[in-house]
């Protein structure tokens, strides 16, 4: 494909997807705290660092950053550290194909640097338009969204920033393996085999580049995908712990009590009550 032609499938791109502001939501998190979205939103990291999951890799927002989700799709957002996030709930106007080319999540880092008039028109939407439904919210959020998807265009798509941690491409092989299918029965004797490694020297850079072990990174990365299964109340634990790789309930429950310090029952049962009444575990 050359220039042209990506600037003209860009053009029809925008041209054809309109949005409508479906509401907004300025959250203050502390640290460990969760936040569980269902429908198209756009978000802006004020302060602080989250992460989020649910979207096929988990990515790290920092203060700048802009995460635009187009679809329906259930995610989550959990703050590492305190701090302020606004969002644009949206609702697409039609189904056209142009709908259909956006990405499943876009991810601008520096977004408030990179599009300073985007981002201003984002704060005013959430934190001082007096009444942001109707013609002019929608013009709006149609006009940040157009412009965060040009923006993504013009700086090469930028892969997921979890990726970008991991500089050894063989050890980036394997974890974006590892995150794609997390419930398989992962080895490291198979890891090294995607990193085209041998097994000693794929365990040692696979740590130094990670900070974890392969088992410890699987086993974290498969409780945060746990907690993501569990907002879904129709289903059991049981099957959250088949789909994950693991072999019986009660393993899956150890697993998940030592890195969160709840039973999944408890982790789910809490996630469900409002904030500032969320009980402790064994209470």
């Amino acid at each position: 494909m050359t220039q042209t032609q990506g600037a003209h499938s860009l053009d029809d791109v925008l041209a054809g997807v309109r949005w409508r502001f479906a509401g907004r939501d300025e959250f203050t998190l502390t640290a460990g705290q969760w936040e569980f979205m269902t429908e198209p939103s756009a978000l802006v990291v004020l302060d602080g660092l989250v992460r989020v999951e649910g979207l096929s890799t988990a990515e790290d927002l920092a203060s700048g950053d802009f995460l635009f989700v187009p679809g329906a799709t259930r995610f989550a957002i959990n703050a590492l550290s305190a701090g302020r996030v606004l969002r644009v709930r949206l609702a697409p106007v039609g189904t056209g194909s142009a709908l259909a080319e956006l990405p499943q999540r876009l991810l601008l880092t520096g977004f408030v640097d990179h599009t300073p008039l985007a981002a201003t028109m984002f704060r005013h939407l959430v934190e001082q338009c007096p009444d942001p439904f109707g013609v002019q919210g929608d013009r709006v959020a149609t006009l940040i969204t157009s412009m965060a998807v040009e923006s993504w265009h013009a700086r090469g798509c930028a892969p997921p920033r979890w990726l970008l941690k991991v500089n050894e491409p063989g050890v980036a092989q394997a974890v974006a393996a590892m995150h794609a299918d997390p419930g398989q029965e992962w080895t490291v004797e198979g890891l090294a085999k995607i990193a085209l490694a041998s097994r000693s020297g794929f365990a040692a850079r696979f740590q130094a580049a990670t900070g974890l072990t392969p088992g410890r990174y699987l086993t974290k990365l498969r409780i945060e995908r746990a907690q993501l299964l569990l907002t879904d109340p129709d289903v059991p634990v049981g099957a959250v712990a088949r789909r994950l790789g693991y072999r019986s309930e009660t393993a899956f429950g150890r697993a998940f009590r030592r890195q969160t310090g709840r039973t999944p029952s408890d982790w789910r049962r809490a996630t469900r009550l409002p904030t500032g009444s969320v009980p402790r575990s064994g209470e």
